[in-house]
C-alpha cells in the first residue's frame, strides 16, 4: 500500500535535526509475552494491524527540493520487512540481565535513515516467553503514538479479532492544491501566538527560559554507552491506602519515589550540599483519547519542566510537594506553549534550530514519560501480555530517562541511563523500590 508523498511537519522535522551520536532520538518501548510467540504470526499481525493502517512505516524522510525544499516522507522503494523484524534468542537462563544486556547492544546504534526508521526485536527465551522490542524514530511518531500502535497488536480478549477502522485521508499529501504547503502555513500562524502568549506570561517564561540545571552527578557530558533496567512490577492496590491518606495520585507518588531515589544516588555519589531540585522533562500527550487514525502519527505532544524535590529530607514532604508541583502543571499554559515553541523551531534554519534545542534541553537531567495504559490485561495471539515499558529518548547532554506506565492494576518503571554517568542504574531501581516501601509504611492499609 503506498501513502503517497508528504511534507515532514516542522514539529517532527526538528526530531530529524537532534539526533546526535551520544544520545539518538529513538523512542523504545517493550512488550513482554507470556509464551513463545512465533516470527510468522507476529508479522502477520504487524502487517494487518499497523503497515496496512499506517503507510508511514514504509516510508523514509528524504531531502528534496521540489515542489519546495524541505524534508518529505516518502515511499521506500526498497522496502522489507525482513529488514526491520529481527529475532532473536536469549542465552540461558534468559533472565532479566540476558535481556538487559542485549538492549544495552541496540541502545546506542543509530536507524537507518536510508530506510523506514523504525525495528523490532522479537525476542525469544525470556522467562520462557517473547519481549517485543520497538525501536522507533521520534521523527516518525511520538512516543504516545508509539504505544497505541504496539497495542494495537494485542487484544482484551485471547481470540478477539480486530475491528475494522475508516480509511482516512491523510493531511499533507500531494493531491493537486498541495495541503501539505498549508499544513506548513498553518504550524507557522500556530506557532507565532504560542511565542506571544509566552511573552505575556512572565510566571511561565521564568520557568522555560531562566531556569537552570543544577550542576550535579547527573549533568556530565554523555557518552555513547547506555544501559536500561527496571523494577519488579508495582501493585496499584498497595498503594491505595497511602492515596487515601494523602490525597495523591499513583502518578505524584511514583514520581515522589522517583525523587527520594535519586536523592539516595545522589548522596551514595558525594553530592554535598544536596541540591534542591532536580528538573526533568514530562511529555504531555496532546492528542487525546480519539482513535490513532492514518494521519495521526508524528509529534503530538509537549515538554514541561517537573522541579523533583531531591532536597527535601522526608518522604512524606517529597510527597506532598511532588502533588503540588504536578497540580500547578496541570493549571499551567506550559505545555500549549512548548508545542508551539517546538513548531516553531522546526521552521527556523538548521543550525539554528539545535542551538534552540539543546537550550531548552539543557535545563533538564532528564525526561520522564507517565503513560496509563489499559486497565484491563492484553492478549497477543491469544497469550497475556505481562509487562509493558516505554522510553522517551534523552537530548542534548541528558542521562536519564524514566519510564512509567500503568497497565492492568500495576506499575512498571524503568530507566534509561548514561552508562558514563549512572553506571550502577541498579541503583535507581533499589532506591525507587526503597523509597516506595517508606512511603507505604506511613500510611494505613487501603
Amino acid at each position: 500500500m503506498s501513502g503517497g508523498r508528504h511534507v515532514v511537519r516542522p514539529v517532527d522535522d526538528v526530531w530529524l535535526a537532534m539526533d546526535q551520536p551520544d544520545n539518538l532520538m529513538v523512542v523504545e518501548g517493550l512488550m513482554v509475552v507470556d509464551g513463545e510467540l512465533d516470527r510468522d504470526t507476529y508479522v502477520r499481525l504487524l502487517q494487518e494491524r499497523v503497515l496496512d493502517r499506517f503507510p508511514r512505516f514504509r516510508q523514509r524522510a528524504r531531502h528534496a527540493w521540489l515542489p519546495w525544499p524541505g524534508q518529505w516522507w516518502e515511499d521506500d522503494p526498497d522496502f522489507d520487512l525482513d529488514r526491520h523484524v529481527q529475532e532473536v534468542r536469549l542465552p540461558a537462563p534468559g533472565d532479566d540481565a540476558a535481556l538487559e544486556d542485549h538492549v544495552a547492544s541496540r541502545l546506542s546504534r543509530a536507524l537507518d535513515r536510508q530506510h523506514p526508521p523504525w525495528e523490532v526485536h522479537l525476542i525469544q527465551g525470556y522467562a520462557g516467553g517473547t519481549v517485543i522490542y520497538t525501536r522507533l524514530h521520534h521523527a516518525l511518531a511520538d512516543g504516545t503514538a508509539l504505544f497505541r500502535v504496539v497495542l494495537a497488536l494485542a487484544d482484551e480478549e485471547p481470540d478477539e479479532e480486530p475491528e475494522e477502522e475508516p480509511e482516512e485521508e491523510p493531511d499533507g499529501a500531494l493531491d493537486g492544491d498541495g495541503p501539505g504547503l498549508l499544513h506548513v502555513a498553518r504550524s507557522a500562524i500556530r506557532a507565532l501566538p504560542g511565542t506571544g502568549r509566552l511573552l505575556r506570561t512572565p510566571m511561565v517564561a521564568e520557568h522555560l527560559l531562566l531556569a537552570r540545571r543544577p550542576a550535579s552527578p547527573l549533568s556530565l557530558p554523555p557518552h555513547h554507552s547506555k544501559r536500561a533496567v527496571w523494577t519488579p512490577s508495582i501493585e496499584v492496590a498497595d498503594l491505595a491506602g497511602l492515596r487515601h491518606a494523602t490525597g495523591a495520585t499513583v502518578t505524584d507518588i511514583v514520581m515522589a519515589a522517583l525523587a527520594g531515589a535519586l536523592r539516595r544516588w545522589l548522596v551514595a555519589h558525594g553530592t554535598e550540599p544536596m541540591v534542591d531540585d532536580l528538573p526533568t522533562m514530562v511529555p504531555v500527550d496532546l492528542r487525546g483519547s480519539a482513535a490513532l487514525r492514518a494521519d495521526d502519527l508524528g509529534n503530538q505532544f509537549a515538554l514541561v519542566l517537573l522541579d523533583l524535590p531531591v532536597g527535601i529530607d522526608s518522604a512524606l514532604g517529597r510527597l506532598d510537594e511532588t502533588a503540588a508541583r504536578m497540580r500547578a502543571i496541570k493549571a499551567s499554559p506550559e505545555a500549549w506553549l512548548t508545542y508551539g515553541m517546538l513548531e516553531g523551531m522546526g521552521l527556523m534554519h538548521p543550525r539554528l534550530r539545535v542551538l534552540a534545542t539543546d537550550f531548552f534541553a539543557r535545563k533538564a537531567t532528564g525526561v520522564t514519560t507517565s503513560v496509563r495504559g489499559p486497565d484491563q490485561p492484553l492478549h497477543l495471539a491469544g497469550m497475556p501480555v505481562t509487562r509493558l515499558w516505554a522510553w522517551a529518548p534523552m537530548s542534548a547532554d541528558q542521562s536519564l530517562s524514566t519510564s512509567i506506565v500503568g497497565y492492568a492494576g500495576k506499575v512498571h518503571v524503568g530507566f534509561k541511563v548514561d552508562a558514563a554517568t549512572v553506571p550502577d542504574p541498579q541503583a535507581l531501581v533499589a532506591g525507587l523500590q526503597a523509597e516506595l516501601a517508606e512511603l507505604t509504611a506511613l500510611a494505613p492499609p487501603g
